[in-house]
């Protein structure tokens, strides 16, 4: 394993020095003028550079240089930083710009994907079918850029981007030395992830900007019902899985609601899968878990509190489009329903794996104590208005990676499901006790102003305008 530590250790501090000089460098005025001189730092220069640099990748893994074949796909994987940071800050972006980043990019993993697919000598192979899917996925995405407006890549693109690298280079590390969690149906998993951030990212170039709300919106309800389903069927795990992706659709058709418009009824579709998502998959979790417990919790205290929980719930997004009493922008009245729906979620699944009826009784009070702060008028700090514009936008991208990691180990290795289950309690707990808002009025009108100004428009549930707040 010192191997495979060694080589990770290497790749973050050639991510480290290159955003330490790029960005030091282009944010200067000198650094700028510099860097123009040369037509070597162009970006389509650099760019241009990449496109073979993925079969040489290829060629030194086929020879057994498995070291150099990473540190020479790394290197020119984070070139991919460079030439954006170069473009922004160097007034350099062009049109052919546009569409030859992401070019490069494609030829820069298109080979290992294929090799890692079809080598024989490959330990944890990727699915052919999946990889194909992706290469077809992809290429019309690429292609899309020839008849359509939108060249630049988008959120969804740039994730995929950092998600097929951190594939290819956790396939190869395996190579090297046999990781624990480097198994197959990580590997699928996580080349499932990358085929669905390809098809968002092609599907939102394709298709009219008032449509990308009401888009992300049908796929968190979906989510919602196939949570439904899992928890029928006494999957609880997987459904809180579904659950916790829904509200990636959620965090997304706010951001594309507030950025591009929504439709005259986008709010009330926003409410409904709110509702089916957050409301009623998790009131079936509850119901189910807790009636495991017939001594301390009978089925009908179960049934009941399920119950509570969703009028609660449905009670607070009917409170959205009426609202009680005006709050401040950037603050919610009542704990947020996707926070309420993880807290009550969890606490369930806890107890039910640690088998001790008192647990049960506890979770009970959990659910009910949620249930009220839900329809409380307690302040609580808008996350995407309020907290994300805080983090820098680098961070952002790594921390919705790692979630998106985290939830794969959920899914694919069933010891570490627990962690995932404690993961969103004491996450939620967290935002439960320190996102209540204490700030003074003023305060609140410059936060405000400052989230306006620097949010990427990312939001938690919001489809209406950018004045809009989602429950």
């Amino acid at each position: 394993m010192t191997t495979f530590w060694l080589i990770t250790a290497i790749v973050l501090l050639m991510l480290a020095l290159e955003r330490i000089t790029v960005i030091g460098v282009t944010r200067n005025p000198r650094g700028r003028a510099w860097v123009r001189r040369f037509p070597l730092l162009h970006p389509n220069a650099i760019s241009l550079m990449r496109i073979p640099m993925g079969l040489i990748s290829i060629w030194l893994a086929y020879r057994g240089n498995w070291p150099g074949a990473i540190l020479w796909f790394a290197f020119w994987m984070i070139t991919d930083l460079s030439d954006g940071t170069i473009a922004r800050n160097c007034s350099l972006m062009t049109e052919s710009g546009k569409w030859l980043d992401p070019l490069s990019d494609k030829c820069m993993y298109f080979p290992p994907l294929i090799y890692f697919s079809v080598g024989s000598t490959i330990s944890t192979p990727i699915n052919p079918w999946l990889v194909g899917t992706f290469l077809i996925i992809d290429t019309l995405g690429q292609a899309s850029r020839l008849i359509s407006q939108k060249k630049a890549a988008n959120s969804f693109g740039k994730a995929k981007t950092a998600l097929t690298t951190i594939l290819l280079s956790a396939i190869a590390l395996n190579q090297i030395d046999p990781f624990w969690l480097i198994t197959p149906p990580f590997v699928n998993a996580l080349a499932c992830a990358c085929v669905i951030l390809a098809f968002l990212s092609c599907y939102c170039k394709v298709i009219p900007d008032i449509w990308y709300a009401n888009s992300f919106t049908l796929a968190n309800f979906l989510c919602g019902i196939a949570a439904i389903i899992l928890a029928w069927q006494h999957k609880f795990i997987l459904s809180l899985v579904l659950i916790f992706l829904g509200q990636f659709f959620d965090l997304f058709d706010g951001r594309m609601a507030r950025k591009y418009g929504s439709t005259k009824r986008g709010p009330v579709f926003d409410d409904l899968a709110d509702a089916n998502s957050f409301g009623l998959a998790v009131g079936c979790i509850i119901f189910f878990c807790l009636a495991n417990y017939e001594e301390l919790v009978p089925p009908w205290a179960a049934l009941t509190l399920a119950v509570f929980f969703v009028a609660c719930l449905i009670y607070r997004l009917y409170r959205f489009l009426h609202p009680t009493k005006d709050m401040p922008g950037g603050i919610f009245q009542g704990l947020p329903s996707p926070a309420g729906a993880m807290l009550a979620g969890s606490a369930v699944l806890i107890a039910r794996n640690l088998e001790h009826p008192y647990f049960g009784l506890g979770a009970a009070a959990v659910v009910f104590l949620t249930s009220v702060l839900m329809i409380s008028s307690v302040p609580y700090r808008h996350f995407a208005r309020s907290i994300w514009p805080c983090i820098p936008r680098g961070a952002k991208l790594l921390l919705c990676i790692l979630m998106l990691v985290l939830t794969l180990i959920a899914i694919t290795h069933k010891i570490y499901r627990s962690s995932f289950i404690w993961l969103c309690l004491v996450s939620t707990v967290i935002y439960a006790v320190a996102g209540v808002d204490r700030r003074k009025p003023e305060d609140i009108a410059a936060q405000d102003q400052l989230a306006n100004c620097c949010d990427d428009g990312s939001g938690s549930d919001s489809t209406a305008n950018a004045g809009n707040q989602r429950p």
